[in-house]
């Protein structure tokens, strides 16, 4: 009951501002455009907009977040849709039937689909936060020192689920953040460390610039290399709502997806391509739909968009309950709820700023909404979107990135460690690095550190409070859990790597 009672607050925070509501119809918008042009993502519109949260109010600044976040994932189902051309990794399973139904003259018919299949998943995902994030903060109150250490290391564990294909090159970049976090004055004794005499790096580096480079900056030097922008003549036809067929045989597919990207994007370290490729191949198995999978089925559409936008609200639950960032979206939402002076964690749930979180949670609610009705009205515009030229977007995006770097805290150094980062970011990109595990390390090291020698200090440096404690012991079953089930994906790997290169071989000898 004190739930219900908390959001309908939080609803009511919401409009009782009405600049609450531009700031989430305008994220949701400003989302869009970005999901909709190729090679951009939502991680990258809200860092390149989480500076300037500083010069807002927190529940505006948040909320505008969250409407980047849910607008930039369903955005990327434009592209996908129009030119087979995924706007984001979460958008790959939609082209699969999302394009051969633009092929055969329904792409204004997929585009409603794809949008009322994110409308939905994305609330389903948001009522489960809501209802679920609040049970978790509670039981995680009773949190000490040792859990948050263990918490902290399972955290750090899923660096092997988003670095790439090489896991060592993950573990790398995790173990550069991790080097990075420790930069500046000790927690526990206040002594330099890594300053080389530097006054900028007393307070070490802050994490704002670093996200604003390795995935802003680095991304403007991907698109200089690639000096590409698409061309192709695309035309939606007459606006078309889904067939009642179409929908009746899609409903249970985009339940079922909403229910999947939550689970999935509950599990730190997934993502919303796993999310949106699992949900198809349920909807798969499923067969449902007048036309076969792969040619132009509504329901494959409907099953990945509802799906990697279910992702979106679960992946938020362990951030906001935990502080635990589960992949970069939610990293950089993490940074800007820092900006606002509020730490992610059981206490928020608690504290003077607890009427925040369910104003926030309404928004996210609200933004789904929004991203229907824009999604449904302005198609034609993304269409145009699409093609705008790189020699436009390049400056703009620059200059957004530099600005954004130094209006946090007015310093000229925060602009050359974004610069920095961004060209690090492009050397990590290019050689097969992912830049997640960096931040993921940047985050989650000083935690590990602080909490790991405050509870030494209180036990006395007994080692054995880390394996005692029922929530730590939890966490260590979950690590190992993680830590097979990656073995495990890896063994099925290299078998089929094996099996490759044997078939090659023999295509080989029979020439």
């Amino acid at each position: 009951m004190d739930i219900l009672t908390n959001i309908l607050a939080g609803f009511g925070g919401v409009f009782s501002d009405p600049m609450i509501l531009v700031g989430i119809a305008g994220g949701v918008f400003g989302g869009m455009i970005v999901g909709a042009l190729p090679g951009l993502t939502a991680t990258m519109a809200m860092a390149l907009f989480l500076p300037f949260t500083f010069l807002m109010e927190p529940s505006l600044g948040i909320a505008t977040m969250m409407g980047i976040f849910a607008g930039g994932i369903a955005g990327g189902s434009i592209p996908a849709i129009l030119l087979n051309v995924p706007g984001t990794p979460a958008s790959a399973a939609t082209a699969l039937d999302g394009y051969p139904m633009t092929r055969n003259g329904r792409a204004s018919q997929s585009l409603t689909m794809a949008m009322i299949a994110s409308c939905i998943g994305g609330t389903i995902s948001g009522l489960l936060m809501v209802f679920l994030a609040p049970v978790i903060a509670k039981l995680a109150l009773n949190f000490q020192a040792p859990e948050f250490f263990v918490l902290a290391i399972y955290g750090l564990t899923i660096i092997s689920a988003v670095s790439g294909k090489s896991l060592l090159k993950g573990y790398a970049a995790g173990l550069i953040g991790l080097v990075i976090g420790i930069i500046g004055l000790d927690p526990i004794s206040g002594q330099l460390r890594l300053t080389y005499g530097s006054n900028e790096l007393y307070g070490g580096i802050s994490l704002i610039p670093v996200l604003i480079g390795v995935f802003g900056l680095s991304q403007v030097l991907v698109m200089l290399k690639e000096s590409t922008s698409l061309k192709e003549h695309v035309s939606i036809g007459k606006f078309q709502l889904p067939e009642k067929q179409d929908i009746k045989d899609s409903m249970p597919s985009i339940l079922r997806g909403g229910l999947v990207g939550s689970a999935i994007g509950a599990i730190p370290g997934t993502g919303t391509d796993i999310g949106a490729f699992l949900s198809y191949s349920l909807a798969k198995q499923s067969g449902r739909g007048r036309i076969p999978f792969g040619k132009g089925n509504p329901v494959g559409v409907a099953a990945s968009e509802s799906a990697n936008n279910g992702v979106v609200g679960g992946a938020m639950i362990p951030m906001f309950t935990l502080g635990i960032p589960g992949e970069a979206a939610t990293a950089v939402l993490l940074g800007g709820l820092l900006i606002q002076g509020l730490t992610p964690g059981p206490q928020l749930f608690q504290g003077p700023n607890a009427h925040l979180v369910y104003t926030v949670f309404a928004s996210f609610l609200i933004a789904n909404i929004v991203m229907l009705l824009i999604g449904l009205v302005a198609a034609r515009l993304f269409v145009n979107v699409v093609r705008i030229p790189n020699s436009y977007l390049i400056p703009l995006i620059t200059i957004l990135c530099l600005v954004g770097a130094y209006s946090i805290n007015n310093r000229l150094f925060d602009v050359f460690v974004a610069i920095f980062f961004g060209c690090f970011g492009y050397l990590m990109v290019t050689h097969g690095y992912s830049p997640s595990p960096l931040i993921l390390g940047m985050i989650l090291g000083p935690m590990a550190e602080t909490n790991f020698r405050r509870a030494m200090t209180i036990e006395n440096g007994n080692w054995t409070v880390f394996f005692t404690r029922p929530a730590s012991l939890i966490f260590w079953a979950l690590i190992a859990a993680s830590l097979f089930y990656l073995w495990r994906n890896q063994k099925k790997a290299q078998s089929v790597e094996t099996l490759e290169t044997q078939l090659t071989k023999k295509e080989v000898e029979n020439v």
